[in-house]
C-alpha cells in the first residue's frame, strides 16, 4: 500500500500481479485501500502459464510466470504513449 500511495500520480497506477492466491489477496487489499484513499488504481492479474497445456481447464493453476515481464513492457509502452489509465490497463489485459 505504501508504494502504491507513494508512486501514484494524477494519471493513476496499474498494479500488475502474478496469479498466486497470496498475491491476489494482498495486492487486491492494497489496491482497494488505495482507491479508498482517493487514488486511481487498476489491477491486472497475469494468469498465463507456459508449463500447462493450452487446452487445460486448470485456470487457477496458471501462475503468470513467463508472461508477466511482457505485460510490464506492454503497459509501460502504452503509458509512455500517453494512453489513459483505463487504456493502459486494457492493453495489459
Amino acid at each position: 500500500l505504501a508504494v502504491i500511495l507513494a508512486v501514484t500520480g494524477a494519471p493513476g497506477c496499474v498494479v500488475i500481479i502474478k496469479n498466486y492466491t497470496g498475491d491476489r489477496l494482498n495486492f487486491g487489499l492494497a489496491v482497494e485501500q488505495a482507491r479508498a484513499a482517493g487514488k486511481k488504481v487498476e489491477m491486472v492479474v497475469v494468469g498465463e502459464d507456459c508449463a500447462l497445456p493450452s487446452n487445460s481447464d486448470h485456470l487457477a493453476n496458471r501462475r503468470g510466470l513467463a508472461g508477466t515481464v511482457l505485460v510490464h513492457k506492454v503497459a509501460g509502452a502504452a503509458a509512455a504513449a500517453g494512453l489513459s489509465l483505463a487504456e493502459v490497463s486494457e492493453e495489459a489485459r
